[in-house]
């Protein structure tokens, strides 16, 4: 397959699975329905910059390695599922102190409507997920046409 012919071929299968919701589009839609327009732009960003962090860490073999790593996978998970506790906690705390009918959740509110909040919460969200890590490792090795340089060493 000739580098233009998987270069297309992967745009429409990232294209695609970026059109396919899960949980980084219930948290944009979350965002922007709480009416934090700027917070969500930065959720947005955050998730693409935690995808380009992902494809980084594949590209030097790390993802590789947590995904072949039982204990890596298992503490990045642990640490994903944990992130999402807390939240969880945080939303169901503000429910009954009652904020939840007249504010929106704190986790919202923190920092107001800023663009580097939603920054950190996508790119947590993101990085958090190893599943990301494990899609990087299955997908992205079929999109390099065979005899291409991948490896810094082949190359000098």
């Amino acid at each position: 397959m000739a580098t233009g012919a998987s270069l297309w071929s992967f745009a429409l299968v990232v294209g695609l699975l970026t059109l396919t919701p899960g949980l980084d589009t219930a948290l944009v839609l979350r965002t922007a329905a709480l009416g934090r327009r700027a917070r969500a732009w930065g959720v947005v960003l955050g998730i693409q910059s935690g995808t380009l962090v992902w494809g980084a860490l594949t590209s030097l073999g790390v993802t590789a390695l947590i995904t072949a790593s039982h204990i890596a996978y298992e503490v990045l998970r642990w640490a994903g599922a944990a992130y999402l506790l807390w939240m969880a906690f945080r939303l169901v705390r503000d429910t009954f102190r009652g904020r939840a009918a007249t504010e929106t959740p704190v986790e919202l509110t923190t920092g107001a409507d800023t663009l580097p909040a939603g920054w950190r919460q996508g790119t947590l969200t993101n990085l958090l997920n190893p599943k990301m890590g494990a899609f990087y490792v299955a997908v992205l090795p079929q999109f390099v046409p065979p005899g291409a340089i991948t490896s810094p060493r082949a190359c000098c």
